[in-house]
């Protein structure tokens, strides 16, 4: 009958309004890349182990990531 919704039946507006989520370690991603492209992978190992140590933290390594021999144990 009435098509008013209480505050706690209100849908909520994910998506709708809300600024978007970022997926995880993207920042690092980002960085890391754009070293890569400039300076070669060489130097720009720490960006990248800070963001495989990210996705790892995360549990979302890569494959290749767990077989790497480079990686430090920790």
């Amino acid at each position: 009958m009435s098509e008013t919704s209480s505050p706690a039946e209100t849908p909520s507006a994910e998506g709708q309004d809300a600024p978007t989520e970022e997926p995880p370690c993207a920042e690092l991603k980002a960085t890391s890349e754009k070293c890569v492209k400039e300076k070669g992978e060489e130097a720009c190992k720490e960006l990248l182990e800070a963001y495989h140590s990210c996705l790892r933290a995360l549990g979302m390594a890569h494959p290749d990531l767990a077989t790497s021999p480079s990686l430090p144990s920790q």
